[in-house]
């Protein structure tokens, strides 16, 4: 497996302070990261996705969004583009318009890496963020939040992925993957679903347990600290996972060691590589690594 992550950008990464997007609550407005720690937990996971045999891509970061764009969400490389993980690109639609100029600078990255290039098309209400997907290979399944996505944007990348199945997950919160994440088993089939049940919708309860009955997997509730968590308290993130055959990685550990135990059970090992000062823009493993 081949994994693209972002180098950082020459200026300090929200040196200014984070901002405030209106539907994430995870930003801690006015928070300067740690720079030193940002280098540190990147490095580290890194190293421990090469230990794992991932072939990591560390991507340039546009030098002309370092210089002109002060908020430097393009290390958040998930949200950009998806794969078919097969030598196929699909550039996503952003929702947050302040993101929607990152689409053209990684377009000739995909390009230097030999990927075809497709592109959404360009509908009024048509919308989809990386964030939001989940893209199980092994499967051909694809799941989709519909917050930042719009139903017509995730339909409209299932059909470029010509995926078997799509699942739409109704919820409020901006991306599926501060909720929810896959598990891979040591073939990359799906052997369970961790999710925190109580941040969707009734209608995506049912939906998802009906899919995990007919897989006859089990759904690891988790609760919300361990996802977006509040306004008041922000959560752990540990549900941003990066899901690999037999492991998934998350920058914290579940607060349940019921989960980890469950986890073992399946054969699956869990490795935690913190990402704290990413946290504080409401992102972590999955939000800075995407497959190729």
């Amino acid at each position: 497996m081949k994994i693209i992550i972002s180098e950082l950008p020459l200026s300090p990464w929200w040196w200014q302070g984070v901002p405030a997007y209106d539907d994430n609550p995870a930003m801690q407005a006015g928070t300067i990261p740690n720079q030193s720690v940002v280098v540190s937990e990147r490095n580290m996971l890194i190293t421990i996705l090469k230990e794992l045999d991932v072939d990591i891509f560390e991507s340039p970061f546009p030098k002309k969004l370092d210089d002109k764009y002060l908020q430097h969400d393009f290390i958040y490389i998930r949200d950009q583009f998806i794969t078919d993980q097969n030598g196929n690109a699909v550039i996503l639609q952003f929702r947050n318009p302040k993101r929607k100029v990152e689409q053209q600078y990684i377009v000739p990255i995909l390009e230097t890496l030999g990927l075809s290039i497709m592109f959404l098309p360009e509908k009024s209400g048509l919308f989809a963020e990386g964030g939001e997907f989940y893209f199980c290979k092994e499967d051909n399944i694809l799941f989709s939040g519909l917050s930042r996505n719009s139903r017509s944007g995730a339909e409209a990348v299932a059909a470029s992925l010509n995926v078997k199945e799509l699942i739409l997950l109704d919820s409020n919160v901006y991306h599926l993957d501060v909720y929810f994440s896959p598990v891979f088993d040591q073939n990359g089939a799906i052997c369970a679903l961790i999710c925190c049940l109580a941040e969707l919708a009734k209608n995506s309860i049912k939906d998802l347990y009906s899919f995990a009955n007919k897989k006859n997997i089990p759904i690891l509730d988790i609760p919300i600290e361990d996802g977006i968590g509040t306004k008041k308290k922000p959560g752990s993130l540990a549900a941003n996972a990066l899901p690999l055959p037999g492991t998934i990685i998350s920058p914290s550990a579940f607060s349940n060691p019921h989960i980890d135990r469950k986890l073992e059970g399946l054969g699956i090992e869990h490795i935690v590589s913190p990402l704290s000062q990413y946290a504080l823009s409401g992102g972590a493993v999955h939000c800075c690594t995407n497959e190729l």
